[in-house]
């Protein structure tokens, strides 16, 4: 089965069961590999707006246990799948230089970059704000995470852009013509960077019910040469490998015939 790059634990506090669980799955499901990206933690004492609960990501302090935690596993499994160690970081201009140094600082094999916090540390994507999305309004959500999606791709930082137009799970916005041509600057910014594209099969939980990015998307990803990899966004041992079949279908239509491995120099073929 195609690799799954993009696997929680409970070391975020938003999600269930142990990090072996998620090995256990991805080895019965018959993966050659697999790879843990926990979310970074907010660093520098930045924090998003609204006392939001402390349930977004690690501790700075934990950091160390996360390494080792992944890595232990690595070796634990070697002869049953690849653990590769990844993080998830945010990116948050405000904090960009706190945030090289840790990923300089630790030996992370791959770093998707998200956005889950918008302008003036709005975390649109934190259930707690449900209630003022429409206060901040979608389409300004919509545009701010693509241009900072954008701005991530530019600074060199990360080699995987995360779900990137996953503000759609919210609503779909009025001006799809502004979004779109954010969207496709996004594109050509992670194409000009030499980053890879996810194909986030955790919108397939939501109730709009498709992967990120939309189809359009990744036919213009596929135009720009950007590869791909698959990602569940697993927040539980059952989420790894979830909807895989219908994100490869995805890509195959997109025009693609491979996704890239995280683990090797090698390409893994689209079923």
């Amino acid at each position: 089965m195609i690799a799954d790059y993009h696997i929680h634990t409970s070391m975020c506090r938003h999600a269930e069961g142990t990090a072996r669980d998620y090995v256990e799955r991805a080895v019965r499901l018959g993966m050659r590999a697999m790879g843990f990206a926990d979310h970074l933690p907010f660093l520098g004492g930045w924090e998003p707006r609204y006392d939001l609960s402390d349930d977004w990501a690690m501790r700075p302090d934990e950091l160390d246990d996360y390494v080792t935690l992944v890595q232990g596993l690595a070796r634990e499994y070697a002869a049953d799948v690849r653990i590769v160690l990844g993080i998830e970081a945010d990116f948050i201009p405000e904090t960009l230089e706190e945030t090289a140094a840790v990923l300089d600082q630790y030996p992370f094999e791959y770093v998707i970059g998200s956005v889950h916090v918008v302008g003036d540390r709005f975390g649109f994507d934190h259930p707690e704000m449900e209630g003022r999305l429409a206060d901040y309004g979608l389409d300004r959500i919509h545009l701010e995470s693509l241009d900072l999606m954008r701005q991530a791709a530019e600074t060199g930082l990360f080699h995987v852009a995360g779900h990137l137009d996953h503000a759609v799970k919210f609503g779909v916005p009025e001006d799809r013509e502004a979004v779109a041509a954010a969207a496709s600057t996004a594109l050509r910014a992670v194409a000009a960077a030499g980053m890879t594209l996810e194909v986030n099969t955790g919108g397939l939980r939501k109730p709009f019910g498709r992967p990120f990015p939309a189809p359009a998307l990744l036919r213009e990803a596929h135009d720009l040469g950007i590869p791909l990899v698959l990602g569940s966004d697993a927040h539980r041992p059952d989420d790894v490998g979830h909807g895989f079949d219908a994100a490869a279908a995805l890509a195959r239509a997109a025009g693609y015939a491979t996704v890239r491995s995280l683990a090797s120099d090698e390409q893994e073929e689209l079923p």
